[in-house]
């Protein structure tokens, strides 16, 4: 319940009854009631009305005489809330304290206390009876006067309801617009409903009630808009002419000028607020002022419709004005009062990215590296012929001199016997020619002695080479031929690779797109995969001019020999390389592969 208010100024001050009859708020409505209680029904000399407010507190809304100090019926008050009973006290002189609860139903609205003075028994039985009836009557009466202002309240949620959804359903900000001001004219009972929305710093005139097509240069229109000017640029709602002198401090001489030229009687400028901005302004011309409820009803209106209005309007504006009010947007968030914790983030996120930028640090051509031995040595199949033993295996360390493989030597013996008794029949022909002095059978068994010797020969030549050694200490990077036993080998087939212990290098698959930053005699460092703790230096060798594809990409081999106190390695070992090539800035470091291709692909675009 609000707090009293003071009698209008025609009701009678001496006739209660009218001034209960002609109450047009609940607090009138109270302190009438209760003047009739004391003065004409109870023949009080003192009462108050305490009603519930919103807080859940109970205060005193009307008081009996009016100039009256009533702070010692705050104990019966007290005694009848709590007790939500009927509360009666009466001195030692006799006078009487009469406190009674107003209940609805369960809810305790209030309660009234009288002061009775010195009266008989009986008497306060019947005063009893006159509050317990005019109780119920004021209770009534307030739901009555609740009840119609809640009717009210629905009627203006459905106009507002019904208002959006015939905003949101056209088809265009201008027919909207159009619509709108025609519902408010008509709700309103305005002649006239203008409608202007912001430009930057500008208003421009986007609907007049009544009219479809309107002449904005028009003078009675500029003037208008002028004073919507005054709204806009004050942020407040501006009546004019001012009630009592409430709105001195705001300027209206817009308003006073435009009210003389068209001959409007009031007129009442509403700044449309959307996102803390001023979105546009409403101005209603009336014949007669409106009363304070129904400015406030406007004011809900427009803080309903704003929204609205512009959601129509943005859903129809272009690609071009969208990016220019998201980037506004952006800014006013950035530089405004909001979001201090994003903005403090901001802040950070660009001190630390002007940092990335500025400060050098060491530029590392980072790619896949592989161990290689620095040289490899192939032990191939001396002729041809079947594998019997292979005792070595990839990986293995082997000594110089240490048997790899060895092949069937079956058939070369019984062909080493066989060209033994070939080059002995040989012999003994030349012999006998020799004896019987024939030349030419002598020459003749010469020279099939000569090549069966040589076939001998050759024939021992294999056996010597049927033992497939190490040509020196290393290991063995490829050949397992255990799976292979008794199967045939050619001449020439590569059964083994083998690399020495004691030299590597370091192969590094250089993309192509980074080869430019790697020079001859650059230092860089080695992580293996199965060392991952430790990096070992190396210095670059060779760059290999020919690239090669791998893995959907281009990339070159570049030859870096290994440092001083190199691990123990294994051949085809790997892990990650990194190459120096001076100093830039973290920031170019990460970004430059997407500046690269930005580049590349604008340059493609190009005609």
């Amino acid at each position: 319940m609000a707090a009293v208010i003071d009698r209008a100024p025609d009701t009678p001050a001496d006739d209660p009854w009218q001034a209960l009859a002609q109450a047009l708020t609940a607090d009138a409505l109270c302190r009438s009631w209760l003047q009739v209680l004391c003065s004409d029904l109870a023949e009080a000399e003192a009462g108050l009305l305490l009603m519930a407010q919103a807080d859940g507190a109970y205060a005193p809304v009307a008081a009996y005489p009016a100039e009256r100090d009533l702070s010692h019926l705050r104990e019966i008050a007290t005694e009848a809330l709590r007790q939500r009973d009927a509360a009666v006290h009466r001195n030692d002189l006799g006078q009487v304290q009469l406190a009674f609860p107003l209940l609805n139903g369960e809810q305790l609205q209030g309660a009234v206390v009288l002061e009775l003075g010195s009266v008989p028994p009986s008497r306060v039985d019947q005063v009893v009876k006159l509050v317990n009836w005019g109780a119920g009557w004021l209770i009534g009466l307030l739901h009555q006067r609740d009840l119609a202002t809640q009717r009210q309240h629905l009627r203006q949620g459905s106009f507002l309801l019904d208002t959006l959804l015939g905003l949101l359903a056209e088809r265009s900000p201008r027919e909207a617009a159009l619509a709108m001001v025609n519902r408010l004219g008509r709700e309103f009972d305005s002649p006239q409903v203008l409608l202007a929305l912001a430009r930057g710093q500008t208003l421009q005139l986007l609907a007049v009630s009544h009219a479809a097509w309107f002449d904005e240069k028009a003078g009675l229109l500029r003037q208008a808009t002028q004073a919507m000017h005054e709204a806009m640029d004050q942020r407040q709602r501006i009546v004019w002419p001012p009630a009592d002198g409430a709105a001195s401090a705001l300027v209206t001489s817009a308003h006073r000028r435009y009210a003389e030229e068209a001959g409007a009687q009031a007129l009442v400028s509403l700044p449309l607020l959307h996102d803390g901005q001023v979105a546009g302004v409403l101005m209603l011309e009336r014949r007669s002022a409106l009363a304070a409820a129904d400015i406030d009803y406007l004011d809900s209106v427009a803080i309903g419709l704003a929204p609205a209005l512009m959601l129509q309007r943005e859903a129809h504006e272009g690609t071009l004005a969208r990016a220019r009010r998201t980037a506004r947007r952006s800014l006013e968030a950035l530089m405004g009062p909001r979001y201090p914790a994003l903005k403090l983030a901001g802040g950070v996120l660009g001190v630390v990215l002007l940092l990335l930028a500025v400060i050098p640090v060491p530029f590392r051509i980072a790619s896949q590296a592989l161990v290689e031995g620095s040289v490899q040595r192939a032990a191939v199949a001396p002729f041809e012929g079947y594998l019997r033993e292979a005792p070595a295996r990839a990986g293995d360390v082997v000594k110089a001199g240490q048997v790899l493989a060895t092949l069937d030597d079956r058939d070369l013996k019984l062909e080493k016997v066989r060209w033994e008794s070939e080059l002995e029949v040989s012999l003994r022909k030349e012999r006998e020619a020799m004896a019987n002095g024939n030349a030419v059978e002598q020459r003749l068994a010469g020279a099939q002695a000569n090549q069966a010797r040589a076939q001998m020969d050759l024939a021992v030549s294999k056996l010597e080479r049927v033992n497939i050694l190490a040509p020196f200490d290393g290991t063995v990077v490829k050949g397992d031929l255990t799976q292979q036993l008794g199967s045939p080998v050619e001449q020439g087939k590569v059964l083994f690779e083998l690399a020495p212990l004691d030299t590597w290098r370091v192969i590094l698959k250089v993309d192509e797109r980074d080869i430019g930053h790697v020079q001859v005699g650059a230092a860089g460092e080695l992580v293996l995969a199965s060392l991952p703790g430790q990096a070992w230096p190396f210095r670059v060798k060779k760059l290999t001019p020919i690239s090669v594809a791998e893995d959907g990409r281009n990339h070159f081999r570049v030859e870096a020999e290994l440092g001083p106190g190199a691990p123990r390695l294994r051949p085809n070992m790997e892990g990650v390389g990194k190459v120096e090539a001076g100093r830039a800035s973290l920031l170019w470091i990460w970004t430059r592969s997407l500046t690269d291709w930005v580049r590349l692909t604008w340059w493609k675009l190009l005609p």
